[in-house]
């Protein structure tokens, strides 16, 4: 408990004093302070529209979604690019980002969050970044992890027996809302009306914190990333909660008794049975829990716009260990690398800009007690967390966590074709259309390591890029079991 009091001065120690230990001296406006290699500097098209100063972009926030329904809020860029004269204008996207968000939905989620990112700060050649997360949501999805959830959906009814196998995602929700009798197996009262509306669902609040540093090398194309990350995550399960969302045999909404969760389902099967997912790889954290986690990550980069590159190449390595003596309550170690590529096509051909992206990312954990949050999180040094399988992250055309597992592999093509560009009120604005692929899939070990059985998931995308920096992303995607729209900020990668 000492530790964990304690534990915010001493990471914020641990981050700040290499930042504060540089020299911070101001270098004359017509040189830089170091050598930053000449693929990092933007292009003569984008330094044209380049703004200088302090600039404020946002926008309101609607969306929709079958789990979250209708949800409003907003989300805003603050950005300073400083002035033509500053040695660095012409090697960086912005001086000082700051992103800001507020999300509340028809279904109960509360979610807002606040980042900051320095770049070359205190003209220096270290970069901090910040980020800090609120969320209450009652909707979170799980369909339980490793290869197992590669199997398509499936329901057996309760009554009749009968087996539907590899329904899509709404013939799969109507049938686990209609109500059944209590399974005196699992506990259940059979005089009681019963309901499996959340069998998929856990509520989750969650406070999250990042501090990161990072240092140029190599003139700038190599990064290298230290920091700290804290989530304090409580976990509220819906077994036997009253719920007033179930649907009878005719198709009414009526009230029922939530029957137990799949979460619980597997919580309980590793207590009691040893060959079970959880008791096998050892999986905790079934009420929540503190993490605490040490981060590092080696980056090159030669891509020459951050934001949105038009070309170059990205490589990481991530490395991600909870352990016990940081305060964690858990202990456990995430290994993740991926490899970006932007391929300007026939650029002296077509007559607008067209660039081909693309991404494989690899990641796996292993440990002696493993948070099973891990098994649907991965931690990526240049882009954060990313919530996998499924959703806007990953795989966008199943539903978000419908995948999970210890080792995971997957892969993103898109093709970015600027369609027009044009200013309305001093403000610069692109438009691009994307059509894009996405692969992957789960393993449970490396013994048993196959390449098949891979999920896809084609679609359909604009982008709208907001003064070059800020891109706002609209994707539609479909998959053999579901279609998802989204409208999100920043690219996919």
């Amino acid at each position: 408990m000492i530790l964990k009091k304690h534990l915010w001065f001493w990471i914020t120690l641990f981050i700040c004093y290499p930042l504060f230990a540089q020299e911070t001296s101001i270098s004359p406006p017509d040189s830089l302070p170091f050598k930053i290699d000449e693929s990092k500097k933007l292009s003569d098209a984008r330094l044209a529209k380049k703004k200088e100063g302090w600039m404020l972009t946002g926008l309101p926030r609607a969306s929709y979604d079958p789990i979250q329904g209708i949800g409003v809020g907003g989300r805003g860029q603050l950005y300073f690019n400083g002035t033509k004269e500053d040695p660095f204008f012409e090697y960086t996207p912005f001086r000082l980002r700051t992103d800001f968000s507020v999300n509340f939905t028809q279904n109960g989620k509360i979610a807002a969050g606040v980042k900051l990112d320095v770049p070359y700060f205190l003209n220096t050649k270290w970069r901090t970044r910040f980020r800090f997360d609120f969320a209450d949501n009652p909707n979170k999805l799980y369909f339980g992890p490793g290869e197992q959830s590669l199997q398509g959906l499936s329901y057996r009814d309760p009554i009749t027996g009968e087996l539907y196998e590899d329904l899509h995602y709404d013939d799969y929700i109507r049938k686990i809302k209609t109500i059944r009798p209590g399974n005196a197996e699992l506990g259940e009262d059979p005089d009681m009306i019963y309901t499996d509306r959340r069998y998929n669902w856990i509520h989750y609040r969650k406070y999250a914190t990042d501090l990161l540093a990072e240092r140029t090398l190599m003139d700038g194309k190599l990064r290298l990333i230290t920091g700290v990350g804290i989530t304090d995550l409580t976990y509220f399960h819906y077994d036997g909660k009253i719920l007033d969302d179930a649907l009878d045999s005719e198709g009414n909404v009526v009230s029922a008794i939530s029957g137990q969760t799949k979460v619980t389902e597997d919580y309980l099967a590793g207590k009691h049975d040893p060959n079970s997912f959880w008791a096998e790889n050892n999986i905790s954290g079934y009420e929540g829990g503190f993490l605490s986690k040490l981060k590092l990550g080696l980056i090159f980069d030669t891509r020459d716009f951050e934001p949105d590159p038009s070309k170059g190449s990205l490589i990481e390595y991530s490395f991600g260990y909870s352990p016990s003596w940081l305060g964690s309550d858990f202990n456990y170690v995430r290994n993740q690398f991926q490899a970006q590529k932007f391929l300007p096509v026939l650029p002296n051909i077509l007559p607008t800009e067209t660039t081909l992206a693309g991404r494989v990312m690899f990641s796996s954990v292993q440990g002696s007690d493993i948070f099973f949050r891990e098994i649907f999180d991965i931690w990526s040094a240049e882009q954060g967390r990313l919530g996998v399988f499924g959703g806007e992250d990953a795989l966008r055309g199943y539903k978000k966590f419908r995948f999970g597992g210890l080792i995971y592999g997957f892969a993103n093509l898109e093709l970015r074709t600027k369609v027009t560009s044009f200013s309305v009120f001093k403000q610069d604005i692109a438009l691009s259309a994307v059509p894009f692929i996405d692969a992957g899939r789960v393993w449970d070990n490396f013994q048993n390591f196959q390449l098949n059985n891979f999920k896809y998931s084609p679609g359909i995308g604009a982008r709208i890029a907001w003064n070059q920096s800020t891109i706002l992303r609209i994707d539609y995607a479909v998959s053999k079991e579901d279609s998802q729209l989204f409208l999100v900020v920043g690219h996919i990668f």
